[in-house]
């Protein structure tokens, strides 16, 4: 019997997935959360599990390499009228390098190519230099979006760029 390639693939790719967002989401988000509670919501939002319950509803996971060096990631789900940005991280050493601008780009291009006239997402409230990010490549603040994961209440800002 010849082993399934795609799902070792498949697997490893998940687990390679949840150890960045781990890393990043750590060191981004020990700001605002206490360590147990953060370690929850990367378990609860971010673990290799919950990535694969996300590819499961058809979203999209994309890790960026660069020079063989994975350096962040971001997911991405097409819906009726929008494409929906979940996430856009970099590793802190590749921010201000233009990478995140041009992912942004991409996922533009691809929203316009799939016939949807928006692309949206949310951010930390905290994250002001995020924010401010977005608002430069043209996306207005829609207000804050109310959110909860195992029972910890995230401060979020909905954005959105009509294209």
């Amino acid at each position: 019997m010849k082993p399934d390639y795609k799902l070792v693939a498949k697997a490893k790719y998940i687990h390679a997935n949840a150890d960045l967002a781990s890393e990043i989401w750590h060191e981004v988000y020990k700001r605002y959360y206490p360590a147990k509670q953060l370690d929850t919501l990367v378990e609860t939002l971010q673990s290799a599990d919950a990535i694969e319950e996300d590819i499961d509803n058809d979203v999209n996971y994309f890790l960026v390499v660069l020079g063989g060096k994975t350096i962040g990631y971001f997911a991405w789900k097409m819906e009726n009228t929008a494409l929906h940005l979940l996430h856009l991280y970099l590793k802190p050493e590749y921010r201000g390098k233009a990478l995140g601008r041009d992912i942004l780009a991409t996922c533009e291009r691809l929203a316009r190519g799939e016939g949807r006239g928006r692309l949206y997402c949310e951010v930390h409230t905290k994250c002001l230099p995020v924010l401010q990010f977005f608002k430069t490549k043209g996306y207005r603040v829609l207000g804050p979006a109310e959110a909860e994961a195992a029972g910890i209440s995230m401060q979020l800002t909905t954005l959105e760029k009509m294209l």
